[in-house]
């Protein structure tokens, strides 16, 4: 039904707003926003380039931390999809190994290899340097 899917979107992502938030609000506190900001202007950039070649590139491990930390929170949360009559990945495990002998270690070894894939995302994104030096200091 579309309708529950979209309520189910709607409260996953007020589910994980919060912690999207301050994993961007520790990024930012951790740049000197207005000193980059003031220095591209005077060097003549405007608002976009400003944002999209000197702030995000710097945000970018804040970002990748909350998009992973969410995404690990909305394949756990059995609540909201209980609710809505939708299955969640944890008690869809159980349910495997209440029918199933060998599917419930499989795909929890597939749960194991996305989160540790996900982790040595979140490092290579984070320390990889596409613009050649790094603006902001050091994280």
């Amino acid at each position: 039904d579309m309708g529950t899917n979209a309520l189910l979107v709607i409260g996953y992502a007020m589910l994980a707003l919060p912690y999207m938030y301050r994993a961007v609000d520790t990024g930012l506190r951790a740049i000197d926003v207005r000193t980059l900001t003031e220095a591209a202007q005077s060097l003549g950039a405007s608002w976009p380039t400003i944002f999209f070649q000197i702030i995000l590139p710097n945000l970018r491990t804040a970002l990748l931390s909350g998009a992973f930390l969410t995404f690990a929170i909305v394949m756990g949360e059995f609540t909201l999809a209980s609710l809505l009559n939708w299955p969640a990945f944890g008690p869809y495990i159980e349910l495997l190994n209440a029918t199933k002998a060998y599917e419930p270690a499989a795909v929890t070894i597939i749960s194991f290899a996305m989160t540790w894939g996900a982790i040595g995302v979140i490092q290579w994104l984070g320390r990889s340097d596409p613009g050649g030096s790094q603006l902001g200091g050091t994280r």
